[in-house]
């Protein structure tokens, strides 16, 4: 019975891998469009994509987005979590649905709320989107810190402060160690949430501050070329770079279980 659940969960992987496999595939092709398999192997699909201004743009200001997402997220977060995990199971479990309602509604509902409220502000620009992307950010971290907070030994704050630490000190030198691997693993969600998020940057987005997942939906509307694919391989590439780096250094994912 063991044998079939493994057998089973490495054909749901190598399912969820084929996507993957494609759009690599597809950026390597030869030929003038997208296909898989590859009509032969060429480069030239890559180097279109780096001498295109627009893809180049939308990279930078994704990039530039998504970092100010995460610098302001994780405290946000974190802070969150801190008074979450002070009051009662379920003070808790109703706040936390309450901020997490970014993740539990359409994101064209609040891609449509972001864009009327900052239509207001007149913030239909590159700080609208920082804010927009934090909104959605946010419940990434808020969510890890606290699965994170529950695995760890509750007394330990309150030992703490029993032994002569301040408010701050106990935050800083105790909650904050307790919460760093979801606060990684969460910084880390919200990064890539935002530089995958289309639906809310559609919204906001205007004329020359298009974040890259809007110039790539736009190619495929009007000119569906392999260089698109090349893109999202580069994204696709670098985003398991950085899975492996934190894996590697932080032994992410098994601190997030507890193990």
């Amino acid at each position: 019975m063991d044998r079939l659940f493994s057998a089973a969960a490495y054909g749901v992987y190598a399912v969820m891998l084929i996507p993957i496999v494609m759009v690599t595939g597809a950026s390597l092709t030869a030929g003038g469009y997208l296909v898989f398999p590859p009509q032969g192997l060429s480069l030239r699909w890559w180097q279109a994509m780096i001498e295109d201004s627009d893809m180049i743009a939308g990279f930078a200001i994704s990039a530039r987005i998504a970092l100010w997402a995460l610098t302001l997220s994780v405290p946000i977060g974190a802070l969150a979590a801190i008074q979450l995990s002070r009051l009662s199971p379920n003070w808790r479990t109703s706040l936390s649905s309450v901020f997490s309602a970014p993740l539990s509604v359409p994101l064209v509902l609040t891609g449509f709320s972001l864009l009327v409220f900052l239509t207001q502000l007149g913030l239909l620009n590159e700080t609208g989107l920082i804010i927009g992307h934090t909104v959605v950010s946010v419940p990434y971290v808020l969510r890890s810190a606290l699965v994170s907070t529950s695995l760890a030994d509750p007394s330990l704050p309150r030992s703490a402060a029993i032994h002569g630490a301040s408010p701050r000190q106990v935050i800083w030198h105790v909650t904050l160690p307790m919460m760093r691997p979801g606060l990684i693993s969460g910084g880390l969600f919200a990064l890539l949430a935002s530089l995958n998020n289309i639906v809310v940057s559609a919204f906001i987005a205007q004329p020359g501050v298009n974040p890259l997942p809007v110039v790539l939906f736009s190619r495929m509307e009007n000119l569906a070329e392999p260089s698109v694919a090349a893109a999202s391989a580069t994204v696709i590439i670098l985003t398991a770079l950085l899975c492996l780096l934190l894996e590697w250094r932080y032994d992410l994912f098994r601190s997030l279980a507890g193990r």
